[in-house]
């Protein structure tokens, strides 16, 4: 299917019709891009789906934040994907440290409708923490994707069902009788960053950044304000202005 760079939906459903505030799973092409969007249909949450996660770490530089895992690209499904949605935490420790609490649903089975899954995973683990059967029961579950500070193997199944998996890398192996979930829902740290359960996960071709919940508003309003100044230094560098020239006006 070819994608022009008209904004328009490709795929819409709503889930909450009798609610005022709807939950909407969309595929759109914006820019030439394929987008996802698994979130809380509000106008901060479309705001934000038009960015990329550069323009977001732009932000994020204006105004003291830290919010971009570094190393954690995108697997699957191709280079024209964007991911925004709310997280869903998982912190994962090597087992055979002991008893752990016994959790009678699986941290995947427990994650919200439409949330992204974002995994911490201890470091030096070789082996995957996501492979093709958790993606199948995700799409069914209509999860938005996954994020990983670790490995994952399948790759070519995560593909074939469209399913966006960001990760530090590959693995064949996988993660049975190696880590174990020690906590659901609760704050950790995934990429050399803290992610809150709920807080705003972007990520595309360039990688994975979170957003603070509360600060999103303050991080969208600066991406317009930085986009506005981009506009204006991509139309003069295009009519022929130097980049020295450029920069001094716009960026000094």
């Amino acid at each position: 299917m070819v994608c022009d760079f008209r904004n328009f939906v490709y795929k819409s459903q709503v889930f909450s019709e009798n609610s005022t505030t709807q939950f909407v799973t969309r595929r759109r092409c914006l820019l030439g891009r394929w987008i996802t969007e698994n979130f809380m249909n509000n106008e901060l949450m479309n705001r934000l789906g038009s960015y990329s996660t550069c323009q977001a770490a732009d932000a994020f530089d204006k105004l003291k934040i830290r919010g971009h895992m570094p190393d954690i690209i995108l697997l699957s499904p191709d280079s024209d994907y964007r991911m925004v949605g709310e997280a869903h935490t998982v912190r994962m420790v090597p087992a055979g440290g002991g008893p752990l609490p016994k959790r009678e649903v699986h941290h995947i089975d427990a994650a919200p409708e439409r949330s992204i899954v974002v995994i911490s995973i201890p470091p030096g683990v070789t082996t995957a923490n996501w492979g093709g059967m958790m993606t199948t029961r995700a799409k069914v579950m209509n999860l938005g994707g996954v994020v990983l500070d670790g490995r994952a193997r399948d790759i070519e199944e995560h593909r074939q069902m469209g399913f966006p998996v960001f990760a530090r890398g590959v693995s064949v192996h996988g993660s049975g009788g190696y880590t174990v979930p020690i906590a659901v829902g609760e704050p950790i740290n995934c990429g050399g960053v803290a992610v809150r359960q709920g807080d705003v996960i972007l990520g595309d071709v360039n990688g994975v950044v979170v957003i603070p919940r509360e600060r999103l508003g303050e991080v969208i309003d600066k991406m317009d304000e930085l986009a506005e100044i981009e506009e204006r230094i991509t139309s003069e560098l295009e009519k022929g202005a130097s980049i020295g020239d450029t920069f001094a006006k716009y960026r000094s």
